[in-house]
């Protein structure tokens, strides 16, 4: 082969071998240039869902559905509640049912029992009453009686507020304790002070009580 042939062959050779290379080399850069494509549409997808879930938190707990254990409506049987502090108390009911607004609990035959500041232990119990969850507001309604040492109060209906740890009624009222018995009308209780008010039209009967002169006689 002439020397004039063998230039033409390397030549040949040559530019087959960059065009491989060359080749190569877009084929490289393509494939690159995918990754980050798909890299980037990643990080858009995370970013507008973390956007998506920020924005729109109140539609996900609007769609939220309480456990069927706490629902509107249902019955609990032997229903109790307390509350710790410095005056605690429990609440027990042989039945209780949790009201539309999830927040108000109708009781039957609930009986409360509140720690005093002073020790002493003031018992109340109804026919019925609510609970009110949030505010931890009581309300006894019929037969509503208390019992305190050695007296017993009854009224038709009594409301207790968690937030004054205050006992309040403004129905008529009944107490009677050792050989005396009170009437009037309006009730307020004070749990941390143990105090008892009847407000209006007090009356007082008392019983099995001697009346005597100074000299120790009985009057005619």
């Amino acid at each position: 082969m002439s020397g004039e042939g063998e230039r033409y062959h390397m030549a040949n050779l040559t530019g087959g071998m960059r065009h491989k290379e060359l080749e190569r080399w877009y084929r490289l850069r393509n494939i690159q240039k995918a990754a980050q494509f798909l890299v980037l549409i990643i990080v858009v997808v995370l970013v507008a869902s973390f956007v998506s879930s920020r924005i729109f938190p109140l539609e996900e707990r609007e769609s939220f559905v309480p456990p069927p254990q706490i629902s509107a409506g249902s019955r609990v049987e032997n229903f109790s509640f307390s509350v710790p502090g410095p005056h605690p108390w429990q609440l027990r009911a042989s039945a209780a049912t949790v009201s539309d607004d999830m927040n108000t609990v109708v009781l039957s035959d609930p009986t409360v029992v509140y720690q005093g500041g002073k020790g002493g232990i003031i018992e109340l119990s109804a026919q019925s009453g609510e609970l009110d969850r949030e505010s931890q507001n009581v309300r006894a309604k019929g037969n509503v009686v208390i019992r305190y040492r050695d007296m017993i109060l009854a009224t038709g209906e009594l409301t207790y507020s968690q937030a004054t740890e205050q006992a309040q009624t403004d129905s008529a009222v009944t107490m009677e304790g050792g050989d005396m018995r009170l009437t009037g009308r309006g009730l307020r209780i004070s749990i941390p002070d143990e105090e008892i008010n009847i407000e209006q039209d007090v009356k007082a009967h008392l019983f099995n009580v001697k009346w005597v002169d100074e000299q120790g006689k009985l009057p005619m």
